[in-house]
């Protein structure tokens, strides 16, 4: 095989397997791995062993990394922009979500991404990702939520998301001004799993929910791939010269 065959064997095959290694948050030991929130970070009783325990009264639960003043966790932070696709999970156990009387609730999670870096009359422009709805009845045993951002240069919103820093005429959340899809995704400043859904209020609630195995994967680009693997080559090359 000829060296041009070659190269051009090398890229075919990066770009059909690109992958990345996950960043995955166990908070082994009670460890908070760079987030913060209204969690107990405990040592065991996870999936398994270490976990954030939710167990308060209060209007909603969130977990937080690289907001203003919050610890941070790189992996969850930048520019998503720049890889192909993005995976994100957790693994979620309700004991029970009540209301003030006692009464078991449904109550949703999803996945907020915000640009501190641009700000509407709401606040920072954001996108969040409804994750599916939790409860004793939907969760009694540890469940895995999981969603792929496939399309991380998207100007419009996809399906299933809302933008938020701004309302609208009829009083719902939007992106403000000069935001986007895609210019939320290249700066992600911070990163919130929370039960707050853009738009909508809540009264207090009784808590016990945790969350474990928090999990982020970045799929590189094809091309950056098959560049990185031809440029392995050609110093390979260069140093059987």
């Amino acid at each position: 095989m000829n060296t041009r065959t070659l190269v051009l064997a090398v890229a075919a095959f990066a770009a059909s397997t690109a992958s990345a290694d996950p960043t995955i948050v166990g908070f082994d030991g009670g460890d908070p791995s760079g987030f913060e929130g209204n969690a107990f970070f405990e040592a065991n009783g996870g999936n398994p062993d270490g976990n954030a325990h939710h167990v308060n009264d209060s209007f909603g639960q969130e977990l937080r990394t690289g907001g203003p003043g919050n610890p941070v966790n790189s992996a969850f932070l930048g520019n998503y922009g720049q890889y192909a696709s993005i995976d994100l999970a957790l693994d979620v156990h309700v004991e029970f979500i009540n209301d003030f009387i006692g009464n078991p609730i449904i109550r949703e999670i999803g996945v907020m991404l915000i640009d501190h870096d641009t700000v509407g009359p709401d606040g920072p422009a954001g996108v969040f990702y409804n994750m599916g709805l939790i409860s004793a009845n939907h969760n009694p045993d540890w469940t895995t939520l999981a969603f792929t951002i496939d399309d991380t240069a998207s100007a419009t919103i996809p399906a299933g998301w809302v933008g938020f820093g701004d309302t609208n005429a009829s009083f719902e959340p939007v992106l403000p001004a000069g935001a986007s899809f895609a210019s939320v995704l290249a700066d992600v400043d911070e990163f919130r799993i929370t039960t707050f859904v853009p738009g909508f209020f809540y009264t207090n609630s009784f808590w016990d929910m945790r969350i474990d195995n928090v999990s982020i994967n970045k799929v590189p680009a094809p091309g950056a791939m098959a560049l990185l693997s031809v440029g392995a080559l050609a110093t390979t090359r260069r140093r059987r010269a």
